[in-house]
């Protein structure tokens, strides 16, 4: 069974908009909310400066901080959030990065 079936499913969102000085445990605070943030990603360049990706431990959770945090007032920003959908490359990269942690907390627990 594949991880991730289908692009869709994947529990990563993107957000823009967001203020240049924002730190990750700001993100964390935010987003967490809505249920546990496995990872927060924040743009540092001038081309990804004002963006972050937010990966979940799981798509429903995903689902509701789009919905939710769509258009939300953060720090006098109206923040941009997307449903992250990457190219095959990215995906095949992702599976087996996350096949390989899933591994790792597997064998912690035994």
């Amino acid at each position: 069974m594949s991880l991730f079936r289908r692009k869709a499913e994947l529990p990563i969102i993107q957000v823009k908009n967001l203020p240049y000085n924002v730190k990750a445990s700001d993100l964390y605070d935010l987003f967490g909310r809505f249920g546990n943030v496995h990872q927060v990603r924040i743009g540092t360049d001038n081309n990804t400066r004002g963006q972050a990706y937010i990966i979940y431990k799981n798509h429903k959770s995903s689902v509701l901080a789009l919905k939710k945090l769509e258009g939300f007032n953060f720090n006098g920003r109206y923040l941009v959030v997307r449903q992250f959908i990457p190219d095959g490359g990215v995906m095949a990269k992702l599976r087996k990065e996350v096949k390989k942690e899933a591994q790792a907390e597997n064998k912690e627990k035994s």
